[in-house]
């Protein structure tokens, strides 16, 4: 069936990788229990709340679930300028629109809907520019890649256009939003895509890119991981009191038990009680209003309360098998498409990655906490669509370059 140009389907396109499939539902599936169970700890203010948790979840599921379909099977639609334009005016528009809705905890990152039958939710078009800048840039490398031998072509003509939407972004994101886990992620998905590409006109940049990106994380680990560079973050004075305050507790969250740590407080007794074992799906005691953002950003020390560390690793082996098979599909791209299949590739493995580290890492108190969601399994209908979408693309990839590579082997000449 076709829809206004797209190619409605059920059924994945031939040729996608089955353990990418596999990972990807498994995930979603998970993410559903975890996060139906955590809605337990809410049934104090209403009853009702488990089943409209639920069906809400399988509503948001099923729709993800439909989007990846549709974008393996429609792939050739990302290469149209056009199409691209339209998407990316979007979600800045989007971007801008969430500044005329409430804030929540400090942040201007949602924008707030309602649906008959499924209730009040929440988009963050943050989660989309992700994915968009990933083909993005994958797009304008791949079409300068033509004109890399044309003298009269520079480094700016090649990185003008992904620039410009990033530099917006990251301005709404950072300053207007307060959003800096969502920034942050931006920026680490957007300079790791810009290492990749092969054309020379890049390789200057590339590589003060690289030396600014050793020198960052060498000076971000120096002031959150010492006591001297978190003396030097309290001595300046521009920096939000607030941002200082997740520095401070993720190295001593018992500085504030009642306020600015308690989550990660709570958040570290989960850990500890859940052991092995855990103490079984459903009865989790800290979900009980003891973790407020149970559901969102606290949602693995629920999962380790309830199914024990055995839960943590059948999560961490869903995503270990998931970049796995990217990082192999990454490596064997067509020389044709190169560049564009491996920055896709690439930067959903960055984006992937990325998450799961800070959201591991925030609420375990290793590194201050971003409000960064952990993909597929944390509550959010923007997060579940995104990384649907960019595992829909690197599927219709997937099997376009299996088709491709069909097609020489019956006619090689």
């Amino acid at each position: 069936m076709n829809l206004f140009g797209w190619h409605i389907t059920f059924r994945m396109p031939k040729g996608y990788d089955k353990s990418i499939h596999f990972c990807a539902i498994a995930l979603m599936i998970f993410g559903t229990i975890m996060i139906t169970s955590t809605s337990v700890g809410s049934t104090i203010e209403s009853d009702t709340i488990v089943v409209r948790t639920l069906l809400r979840q399988v509503v948001f599921m099923i729709a993800s679930y439909i989007v990846m379909i549709v974008v393996a099977n429609n792939i050739r639609k990302l290469a149209s300028s056009t199409f691209l334009t339209v998407v990316g005016v979007s979600i800045i528009v989007m971007l801008i629109a969430c500044l005329f809705f409430p804030e929540t905890n400090g942040s201007y990152a949602w924008i707030r809907l309602s649906l008959p039958g499924v209730g009040s939710f929440t988009l963050q078009p943050s989660e989309f520019i992700k994915v968009f800048m990933i083909v993005i840039m994958a797009y304008t490398v791949d079409h300068s890649k033509k004109l890399e031998r044309d003298p009269r072509v520079r480094f700016w003509d090649i990185v003008k256009i992904p620039f410009a939407y990033y530099a917006i972004a990251a301005f709404i994101i950072l300053f207007l939003q307060n959003d800096s886990g969502s920034f942050l992620v931006l920026t680490i998905i957007c300079a790791v895509c810009f290492l990749i590409p092969s054309n020379r006109k890049l390789q200057k940049m590339q590589h003060y890119a690289v030396i600014a990106l050793a020198v960052g994380g060498v000076l971000v680990c120096f002031l959150t991981m010492t006591d001297t560079g978190l003396k030097i973050l309290s001595s300046i004075s521009f920096l939000p009191q607030h941002a200082l305050k997740r520095f401070l507790i993720a190295d001593n969250p018992w500085l504030d038990p009642t306020d600015a740590g308690y989550q990660l407080i709570n958040a570290l007794y989960a850990f500890a009680t859940g052991g092995i074992g855990g103490l079984g799906l459903g009865k989790s005691i800290q979900k009980m209003l003891y973790l407020p953002e149970a559901q969102t950003d606290y949602i693995l020390p629920i999962i380790v309360e309830e199914l024990g560390i055995t839960g943590f690793i059948i999560i961490l082996a869903l995503y270990a098998l998931l970049i796995w098979r990217l990082f192999a599909h990454a490596f064997k791209v067509n020389k044709e498409h190169g560049d564009f299949c491996r920055i896709i590739y690439v930067g959903t493995i960055v984006y992937l990655s990325v998450h799961f580290f800070l959201n591991v890492g925030g609420v375990s108190g290793l590194i201050p906490l971003t409000g960064v969601p952990l993909l597929f399994i944390s509550s959010g209908s923007s997060s579940l669509l995104s990384v649907c979408v960019a595992i829909g693309i690197c599927q219709g990839l997937i099997a376009q370059e299996k088709r491709l590579k069909l097609q020489k082997q019956k006619n090689p000449f």
